[in-house]
C-alpha cells in the first residue's frame, strides 16, 4: 500500500507454538523492478529483552516503589488529562493515615512502612478501569473515579470504610486508621485542581473532628 517508512524498523509481535508472545524488530529494504515493488528484503531480530526493559521502566515510572500501586506522577497525569482533554463526571477521594507518625516514632519506620503497604492493599482492592488508586505522599492516598455520580463516590467511600473495619478485625498487629474526604463534579475540564483542593479540605476537616473527639473523650 506504500504506507511503510522503510527507514524505520517494523516492530512485530508473534505468538509461538506454546502460546507465548515474542517481539521482533525488522529492518526492511524494498526491491523494485521497472518502478514496481516486487519484494521486500528484511533482517529480523528478537527484541524480547528490549521490550521487557521498556515495560519495566514504564512500570517503575508510574508505580510507587514501596506499595506497587500508582504513584503521584501517574495520578497527576490523569488529573491533567481530565482537566484539559477529557470531559466527564469525576470524583476524588483523598485518604490520610491517622497514626503513621506515631508508628514511626514508637515502633520504627519498618513498622510504619508495613502500615502503609497494608493500607495500600486494602485501597487497591477498589481499583478498576475507571477507578485509579495512587499513593501521592508519605501517608496520603488518592482515588480518582471517572464517569460516575456523587452517590457512587459516597458508596465507594463507605465500602472502603467497611473493608478497613473488616481488616482491623482480622489483623492482630497492624490497625489501619484513616481520615478521608471526597469531592465530586459533573464536569472535569477546568475543575480538577479545585476538586482536589475540596477533597483535601474535607479530609482535614474529618481529621480535625477526630482529634477534637479524642480530646473530649480524654477529658471526660
Amino acid at each position: 500500500m506504500g504506507e511503510i517508512d522503510y527507514n524505520q524498523p517494523i516492530v512485530q509481535r508473534w505468538r509461538d507454538k506454546d502460546g507465548n508472545y515474542r517481539w521482533f524488530e525488522e529492518y526492511t529494504t524494498p526491491i523494485y523492478e521497472n518502478g514496481e515493488l516486487v519484494a521486500i528484503q528484511g533482517v529480523l531480530r528478537n527484541i524480547d529483552e528490549k521490550i521487557k526493559l521498556q515495560q519495566d521502566l514504564e512500570y517503575r515510572i508510574h508505580h510507587d516503589s514501596l506499595t506497587h500501586i500508582y504513584n503521584r506522577e501517574f495520578f497527576q497525569k490523569q488529573m491533567d488529562k481530565f482537566d484539559k482533554q477529557v470531559d466527564t463526571s469525576v470524583g476524588i477521594i483523598l485518604c490520610d493515615l491517622d497514626e503513621l507518625k506515631y508508628m514511626n516514632d514508637n515502633f520504627g519506620h519498618k513498622e510504619g512502612d508495613a502500615l502503609i503497604k497494608e493500607a495500600a492493599k486494602v485501597l487497591n482492592k477498589f481499583s478498576s478501569e475507571k477507578t485509579i488508586v495512587a499513593r501521592i505522599g508519605g501517608d496520603e492516598f488518592a482515588i480518582l473515579v471517572a464517569d460516575t455520580n456523587k452517590e457512587e463516590v459516597e458508596k465507594l467511600l463507605a465500602d472502603i470504610s467497611r473493608e478497613i473495619h473488616k481488616y482491623n478485625e482480622q489483623s492482630t498487629n497492624i490497625k489501619i486508621k484513616m481520615s478521608a474526604g471526597i469531592a465530586f463534579s459533573n464536569t472535569s475540564i477546568g475543575n480538577m485542581n479545585e476538586l482536589f483542593a475540596q477533597a483535601d479540605k474535607n479530609m482535614y476537616r474529618e481529621k480535625k473532628a477526630k482529634k477534637e473527639s479524642s480530646k473530649h473523650a480524654l477529658n471526660c
